[in-house]
């Protein structure tokens, strides 16, 4: 079944028939059956479940379930009421409202802005970290001050499952208002302008709840690929921008063509509204002065950039990181008050993850060992200056953080750590199917679509399309 066909994210699908996945739905309509997990890619209506492997499966197909009963969602929207008043100190308490002004961001104060944070990965995939207690440590230990919720929208995202990416969305944006940091609400789709439907609905759901709030910005599309600016992406990113603004005048954060690196094409054709940033997205193995020069050009057009996403490695989040080439784009970022996000939250077994695999919630906070060399390099660059700044000598600033497991005190410095060389090769790693299927989703050069997925009379039969179709994703960044 082709993405376009599936139950719309705002549509409250019907309960899951026969032995088709019931991940969207979380219901069954057989009565005694309930959803039960396989993977983070599969889950089936079954009167019972036994964690382990089911040699009922095909014999290609025996890997365990995780038996992990999933119920329906309630989707209840925000809980922050809307005479909230940030915390004394926080950074909406000190900038209010961002608003645009020529090519840069300024406060209330009328001062220009630099927020600094970290994205969290496709929330289809990622949602682990999707809590509370994950937002309240990244502001108290990682200094954040912003973070943006990139809300997965194709391959089992909210296209398919709306009530429960709308929740995850939610739990994300009402910390970061009870913190007083600043919070994007991102689309993460590749092809927005086939779901302009369903990014009206939702974008008018969350402008709505969220609009008085100074807190809450609205990226509306994270990567357009090689698309016309003009005859494409700018006619969706202007309707849904028409809608958002029924609700309120917070900045909105529009994507550009090729994977958000052609901001030059929309600074010269801009969209009609105020308070507007365009997509600049940057890997730093992978892209260099060049995409700084266009950045540069559409500076000097009179638009303002907001780096969004960006990563220490290669466009496909994994290969050799380039730590000498990010803090050239830090001082870029921060010669031109660029706010940015960093990829990504996540666990991952890729050299762009923040986290070493299979680590857990912040119960008492990530000590520096379970951080990978990306996550240790972006802590103390947002450590540095309290998010205010990251020139080379500020990254290189000792920091000390405490080892919550082992009571250590860790004196380090970036240049210990990471020594004088540009590059740091990592290690490749095998991916499940689960990253699998998200490397292709998250492609950053020429691709077209993932297999579409199928779907069969038995659980057999539709478990072995979902799962071949995961496995064979191959990348197709260069």
């Amino acid at each position: 079944v082709g993405l376009s066909s599936k139950p719309e994210g705002n549509r409250t699908p019907t309960c899951t028939e026969g032995w088709d996945d019931c991940r969207g739905t979380r219901c069954c309509a057989t009565d005694g059956y309930k959803c039960f997990t396989k993977s983070d890619l599969w889950a089936s209506c079954l009167p019972s479940c036994v964690p382990g492997i089911n040699l009922e499966d095909p014999e290609g197909l025996r890997t365990p379930w995780s038996c992990e009963l999933l119920e329906p969602v309630e989707f209840k929207g925000s809980q922050i009421p809307a005479s909230f008043i940030a915390p004394a100190g926080s950074p909406v308490d000190m900038h209010g409202a961002i608003r645009v002004e020529g090519n840069k961001l300024l406060g209330k104060h009328g001062q220009p802005v630099r927020l600094r944070g970290m994205s969290l990965f496709w929330s289809q995939w990622g949602s682990t970290y999707w809590s509370e207690g994950v937002v309240d440590w990244l502001v108290k230990d990682w200094k954040v001050t912003m973070i943006r919720a990139a809300m997965g929208v194709e391959s089992g995202g909210y296209l398919e499952s709306g009530k429960i990416e709308k929740q995850r969305v939610v739990t994300v944006v009402d910390a970061a208002i009870r913190n007083g940091i600043y919070v994007v609400i991102d689309w993460h789709d590749h092809h927005a302008q086939s779901h302009k439907d369903e990014a009206r609905t939702f974008f008018d759901e969350m402008a709505s709840m969220y609009g008085g709030f100074p807190n809450v910005f609205f990226e509306i599309f994270n990567e357009p690929l090689q698309e016309s600016w003009s005859e494409h992406i700018k006619p969706y990113e202007q309707e849904i921008v028409s809608t958002i603004r029924q609700h309120t005048d917070n900045l909105i954060i529009c994507g550009t063509p090729t994977w958000s690196q052609d901001v030059e094409l929309a600074a010269s054709d801009p969209l009609q509204s105020h308070n507007l940033a365009y997509t600049l997205h940057f890997y730093a193995t992978s892209h260099k002065e060049s995409l700084r020069a266009k950045a540069q050009v559409a500076l000097n057009m009179g638009v303002a950039l907001f780096a969004s996403e960006w990563g220490t490695c290669s466009a496909d989040g994994d290969g050799a990181l380039n730590l000498e080439e990010t803090r050239i784009w830090m001082n870029f970022l921060e010669e031109n008050h660029i706010s940015d996000a960093n990829w990504a939250v996540n666990d991952k077994a890729e050299a762009c993850s923040a986290l070493l695999p299979g680590t857990q919630l912040p119960v008492t906070g990530w000590s520096t060992d379970l951080l990978t060399e990306s996550g240790r390099f972006v802590r103390a660059s947002l450590r540095s200056e309290l998010g205010q700044g990251s020139s080379k000598a500020a990254v290189e600033q000792q920091h000390q953080p405490t080892d919550e497991a082992g009571g250590r005190k860790l004196a380090l410095t970036l240049r210990d750590e990471f020594g004088e060389s540009s590059t740091t090769p990592t290690a490749g790693s095998e991916f499940d199917d689960a990253d699998a299927a998200s490397d292709d989703i998250d492609s950053h050069e020429d691709e077209e679509t993932l297999i579409d997925g199928a779907h069969g009379t038995s659980s057999h039969f539709a478990l072995a399309c979902a799962l071949v179709a995961a496995s064979s994703a191959s990348r197709l960044w260069a």
